[in-house]
């Protein structure tokens, strides 16, 4: 076996960070809507999708009470089959022409206004209540999503990622399972923007005998004068995701990125890229993504190595001085072969 060791000074990393986001749950998702200009934009300009899954939200009807423009009541959710419950009062004027406010059917999960002819004019559900109150933040039980499915929503521009998801085969299996083995649980939609790809340049001092003459140059100017595409991007981000979080519906990548055979690191490779850093950032509205294997956080990184450490070191192996080396904790490496 070739002895690992460091190639060049110079070592290189794609790092895509994501930026706007849109939280909807899978039933509004399905019964439609209009959404605001802002959230139209975000929509449409969405490259990646994850499902995920979190507490069902409700109004108790028994505490549900509408007077002098305000409502009150309780919100109530059940983890684990036992009961939750939340007392609250808001202000709610009467627009548009609604003359009614009532709860929507069971669950409940609504507050629902209507004009005198019974048209329904505005609904609230009780999961706004949980946000507008900010009961999030102090309540991880409510803040908490566990992803479940990572998806490309970049498609040739004809539909947005929530239209593309009311057709998706995975979310109607998920949706099926979940109302199975999950009762107290409902599905969250979550669309993320990617900002265009950054370089990061790690140059290692301490690391002695290594190419540092015109060709490590040469790589960084290649690197510099050849981009990669929007959609390669896009790809290393689902598949940086999908190895990360591990997501029980997802199969591809989810245990063998990286790899030689996967065409999306074809650049990647050409340039001589020897990191991906994928971000995920949900802090905005606190809420926090986790998976079975990955705890709950705002921020996640994804540190994935795309060498083979059996054969080169490259942006994650840093030497000490001493003709010794170290490797960044918490990075991806590829499985080895039996």
């Amino acid at each position: 076996m070739v002895q690992p060791k460091k190639v060049f000074l110079s070592e290189f990393a794609v790092n895509i960070c994501s930026g706007r986001w849109l939280l909807t749950s899978a039933s509004q998702l399905m019964t439609g809507g209009t959404m605001g200009p802002k959230e139209t934009e975000v929509s449409n300009n969405s490259h990646i999708y994850l499902i995920s899954k979190s507490p069902i939200i409700s109004y108790s009807k028994e505490y549900f009470r509408y007077e002098n423009g305000k409502i009150s009541g309780r919100i109530n959710y059940r983890v684990d089959g036992e009961l939750r419950e939340k007392d609250f009062s808001i202000d709610f004027p009467l627009l548009d022409g609604a003359v009614e406010v009532r709860l929507s059917k069971y669950p409940h999960r609504e507050i629902l206004t209507l004009d005198a002819d019974g048209n329904e004019i505005r609904y609230l559900p009780a999961s706004i209540i949980c946000m507008g109150m900010g009961w999030h933040l102090t309540n991880r039980e409510l803040s908490d999503l566990e992803v479940l499915y990572v998806g490309q929503a970049y498609g040739d521009g004809t539909r947005t990622a929530f239209e593309r998801l009311k057709s998706h085969s995975t979310l109607q299996k998920i949706l099926a399972q979940a109302q199975y083995e999950s009762p107290d649980s409902e599905i969250q939609i979550l669309t993320f923007e990617y900002e265009p790809y950054r370089i990061i340049h790690q140059m290692d001092g301490r690391a002695g005998n290594v190419i540092s003459d015109y060709r490590d140059m040469d790589r960084f100017r290649n690197i510099v004068d050849n981009h990669l595409s929007e959609y390669e991007q896009i790809c290393l981000v689902e598949a940086g995701l999908i190895r990360y979080f591990q997501p029980r519906y997802n199969a591809i990548y989810k245990d063998n990125f990286p790899s030689d055979k996967h065409k999306i690191l074809e650049s990647c490779y050409n340039l001589d890229f020897s990191g991906l850093i994928v971000e995920i950032n949900t802090d905005e509205l606190s809420f926090r993504l986790f998976s079975d294997g990955v705890k709950a956080s705002d921020h996640h990184i994804c540190k994935i190595d795309l060498l083979d450490p059996e054969k080169r070191w490259g942006f994650f192996h840093s030497g000490r001085g001493d003709g010794s080396f170290f490797k960044l904790p918490n990075v991806i490496e590829r499985k080895k072969k039996c």
